[in-house]
């Protein structure tokens, strides 16, 4: 018979390596999850959003590839080079949701965006670059069955122990100091660091919101990285023991490669989602499905979705962890609720809310165990 020690081995080596987009992916659909990670289900679409990120990023990389070998990049090389890789890795199955926008319009975009980071940081001679697109693995337990891994756009040491860990962003939305301190990426990014590096002493976590020209830093707390863990862990068992992978209907969804097969969808795709551009990567694109089709846009479901992203959003600052099912169901973890407070419907530790439960969740804040803010969102998801 094989040592205990090996079969933990065994066990621990069968079981998958997360990444954040793997955890977000989860937390945003889990049937996207599914079809991407557990079924595998090739997808040949790409959003113009994520393209256009690669090519900034393949663009940034390249800039600080020609510094590590002594080069000087000026500003029309990183253009060029932005351009270049543009046109030769543009394909058919790009695809447009904001029919307002042209592909000129994104591309431009992206020029802005490299623009905006030349004047801000050249001449690119800010502390020492470890990696570009630099892999970085942890275990998040000291058995090592918790394990994540991803990618760091820069690494860089700036002395004495210090490290920045550097991420591009192309988003058109600035987010809150708020948000950026609760972001899980770049913190697991940290653990990874610190356990890879032993003269970590401070780690900043630094993000260029490049169509800003802004430079956003976090730094966390020791504290704050034990609850990370801890948060973690939890999603990932949430996903281990998960059956179902139920869908979840968003604004998301719009940008989402596995829409036609979604047994949310069907064959009725909602009037918003567009169509895929034509080859040329240039110019306006074509086939575009009419904005308002049988009744035009359904605003509540609108606002609706916009609200329960609002939610997750929360949830987080207010260490809560928040599920939304079909029917509009919406359930919300049981160890921020008083045992006399538990509705019918507990479930494997959570519990249902519904309208009837307003007054629970305004003893929370009472009991200063839920924000007023977080409730108020809660309270207008459960009577809209």
């Amino acid at each position: 018979m094989p040592e205990l020690s090996e079969t933990l081995n065994s066990q621990q080596d069968s079981r998958p390596v997360y990444s954040a987009s793997r955890l977000s992916t989860y937390e945003s659909c889990p049937l996207q999850f599914r079809f991407r990670y557990l079924d595998r289900i090739p997808r040949t679409e790409e959003s113009i959003e994520a393209f256009l990120g690669s090519r900034v990023h393949e663009a940034l990389s390249a800039l600080y590839h020609t510094i590590q070998r002594g080069g000087e990049p000026c500003l029309a090389d990183l253009l060029n080079d932005y351009r270049r890789q543009w046109e030769q890795r543009w394909h058919s199955q790009v695809k447009i949701v904001k029919q307002d926008r042209s592909i000129d319009s994104y591309k431009e975009f992206g020029e802005r965006c490299l623009v905006n980071y030349h004047q801000a940081h050249a001449p690119f001679n800010h502390g020492q670059v470890l990696g570009l697109e630099c892999h970085v693995a942890v275990s998040l337990d000291a058995h090592g069955c918790y394990k994540i891994q991803g990618y760091i756009d820069r690494l860089v040491s700036v002395g004495s122990g210090r490290y920045e860990i550097h991420d591009y962003k192309t988003s058109g939305r600035l987010p809150s100091q708020r948000d950026l301190d609760a972001d899980r990426q770049l913190a697991l990014y940290q653990l990874a660091v610190e356990g890879m590096w032993s003269d970590v002493k401070e780690v900043e976590l630094v993000w260029h919101y490049l169509a800003f020209g802004k430079e956003l830093r976090s730094r966390r707390t020791p504290n704050a990285l034990n609850r990370l863990k801890s948060s973690t862990i939890a999603v990932i068992d949430r996903i281990e023991a998960d059956t179902e992978f139920k869908p979840i209907k968003s604004m998301l969804c719009h940008w989402c490669a596995y829409q036609n097969i979604c047994s949310l969808w069907g064959d009725h795709p909602d009037p918003t989602y567009t169509h895929l551009t034509n080859g040329s990567g240039n110019g306006r694109s074509t086939t575009v499905k009419p904005l308002i089709e049988r009744g035009g846009l359904d605003l509540h479901a609108i606002t609706r979705d916009a609200l329960r992203e609002a939610i997750i959003a929360e949830a987080e600052h207010e260490g809560a962890e928040i599920r939304f099912a079909e029917y509009d169901q919406l359930w919300i973890g049981v160890d921020h609720l008083q045992p006399q407070a538990r509705l019918d419907g507990t479930v494997d530790g959570w519990v249902r809310l519904s309208a009837e439960s307003l007054p629970l969740l305004f003893r929370q804040v009472e009991l200063a165990r839920l924000s007023a803010p977080f409730v108020e969102k809660l309270q207008r998801y459960l009577t809209l």
